[in-house]
């Protein structure tokens, strides 16, 4: 009966370690930034902005709420070259000093919200043209973490960690966002 059972054991064995293991999803969100420049890779291939801007503009009503965007754009080489990211703050208040996530999950009930049902972090969209990447949140999941500093005049300091589950995509680093209308 003992050679059985080692018979079933090994063969259990092996077939665990053949199997090709599940990878939990990546989830930067809660990970430390960099205080190097923002710069990664798209798919393998080199990213690094040379402009972040920040436009703030009139956002949504949800329920008796009112929120203005934020939309931060990473530009590389042209708006076809971006990372770009949107993101809720209640009207009368400023995204500085925030932090802002958006976890490694299709389920928007374990996004952090905004307000009941509406997640902070509202869309995300990256292209690298080189590369024929033109992707964003309904088509891939991805996980993010974007700190605000404190304004100075017309810039927004900042820092950001975004990563999908190619392990080929990451973008981390500080920037200094223009902001504009």
């Amino acid at each position: 009966m003992r050679t059985g059972m080692r018979g079933i054991s090994a063969g259990l064995l092996a077939l665990s370690m053949a199997a090709p293991a599940i990878a939990a999803p990546v989830d930067c969100s809660n990970n430390a930034i960099p205080g190097t420049p923002v710069k990664g890779t798209v798919k393998g291939k080199p990213f690094v902005p040379k402009e972040v801007t920040l436009a703030i503009g009139g956002g949504m009503a949800i329920n008796d709420a009112q929120f203005d965007a934020y939309d931060l754009t990473l530009m590389a080489d042209g708006i076809f070259n971006a990372l770009s990211a949107r993101v809720l703050v209640r009207k009368g208040t400023k995204a500085d000093g925030r932090v802002f996530r958006m976890v490694a999950s299709d389920d928007m009930d374990k996004q952090p919200m905004a307000a009941a049902g509406t997640p902070e972090v509202q869309s995300w969209n990256l292209q690298l043209e080189a590369a024929n990447i033109d992707t964003d949140f309904t088509q891939e999941t991805a996980s993010l973490r974007l700190e605000f500093g404190k304004r100075k005049g017309g810039v927004l300091p900042g820092k950001i960690f975004f990563c999908t589950l190619d392990p080929g995509t990451r973008i981390s680093g500080s920037f200094d966002a223009k902001i504009g209308q």
